[in-house]
């Protein structure tokens, strides 16, 4: 088994300033934690694991950013629907 802590914030205003992001707040500034066990992904955070391929994987290790169309954001925004179905909401 592997796990890796990562540190998930929005991408910085001075790098692709073109590029949309969340608000730098304490929703979208958050550890997570990548694991690696026999041969499965997984992407924990929040409290909420969800199972995601290698490649996704490998993105969230390498590029830990929040950013529109960034693996590290669709991740987040799944983790929130998760949450939001848990609680009667969508």
């Amino acid at each position: 088994m592997n796990l890796q802590i990562i540190q998930i914030t929005p991408l910085a205003k001075h790098l692709a300033s073109s590029v949309e992001r969340p608000p730098n707040t304490e929703e979208f500034n958050y550890q997570a934690i990548a694991i690696e066990d026999n041969g499965k992904h997984y992407y924990w955070a929040k409290g909420i694991s969800l199972e995601i391929t290698p490649e996704e994987y490998q993105f969230v290790l390498t590029n830990p950013k929040l950013f529109l169309n960034s693996t590290t954001y669709r991740l987040h925004e799944q983790l929130a629907t998760i949450k939001n179905l848990d609680k009667g909401r969508i």
